[in-house]
């Protein structure tokens, strides 16, 4: 009677020891598969056609904020963003169509004047991911052309309009030598215009990590709640900046 109560206590102790195993190993798999898939995300999608959604500098200790400029109708709201940025001593990428840059070469050097990065959006905001590998290129070279010859420096980076890539997109813009990028934390300012409140909710929602890129565009709400943004990101331990402050740029 007395070995079968051993033999039970044993048998609890093995199960209990398999269970804690099994737990253990698990966990294991579970943090090198995210890791695998984090060092996809942030090494490898140049070399599938897709373009970044995050820095590629490892420990970087920056997030980068990005403004689109595109469609003109924000152009009202620039000087406040400039303004903020000013304020705050922080130095953004800010995205310009070579259309825009032609119209507003004044804005754009001021930008630049201003210690802020200028990055290509296309000559158009059009979808690129509709386009031909020739097509995509002539967009991406004209708005280059313009560009680098008004801010008489190399731009190095491209968003497609909307983020709307394809691989001729990507392959386009690589053999014009810029890094793609996209972006993983967005404001949604365009959608709410009027409404500060809803960005800083919506930003604070967003699980912002080292080399993060946030999306915004020069819109009232925008001007109004920048400084916000950039105190949630300062709050969250980084450093808010450029797009050069978060890719290796080999």
């Amino acid at each position: 009677m007395v070995l079968m109560v051993v033999s039970k206590k044993k048998l609890k102790k093995i199960i209990i020891f398999i269970l804690i195993l099994a737990f253990i190993i698990g966990g294991i798999a579970y943090i090198l598969k995210n890791k695998t898939q984090d060092t996809m995300n942030l090494l490898d999608l140049a070399q599938n056609n897709q373009p970044y959604t995050m820095g590629t500098a490892q420990n970087s200790g920056h997030v980068a904020i990005t403004c689109n400029v595109d469609l003109g109708w924000e152009d009202e709201y620039i000087e406040g963003i400039l303004e903020v940025l000013d304020k705050e001593n922080v130095k953004i990428t800010f995205a310009v169509t070579g259309k825009w840059a032609e119209k507003n070469k004044d804005m754009l050097l001021k930008i630049q004047q201003k210690g802020h990065e200028i990055a290509n959006h296309g000559y158009q905001h059009i979808n690129y991911d509709t386009l031909s590998y020739d097509e995509n290129f002539n967009e991406i070279k004209k708005s280059q052309d313009i560009i680098d010859a008004a801010t008489k420096q190399k731009s190095k980076f491209f968003q497609a309009p909307s983020g709307a890539f394809c691989d001729d997109t990507v392959k386009a813009a690589n053999d014009l030598g810029y890094i793609c990028y996209k972006w993983d934390v967005d404001t949604i300012d365009w959608m709410d215009k009027d409404n500060p409140d809803k960005i800083i909710e919506r930003i604070k929602s967003k699980d912002i990590k080292d080399g993060s890129i946030v999306l915004m565009h020069p819109t009232k709400a925008t001007t109004m709640c920048l400084d916000d943004i950039i105190s949630i990101i300062r709050t969250r331990g980084y450093v808010p900046g450029k797009l050069s402050d978060v890719f290796n740029e080999q």
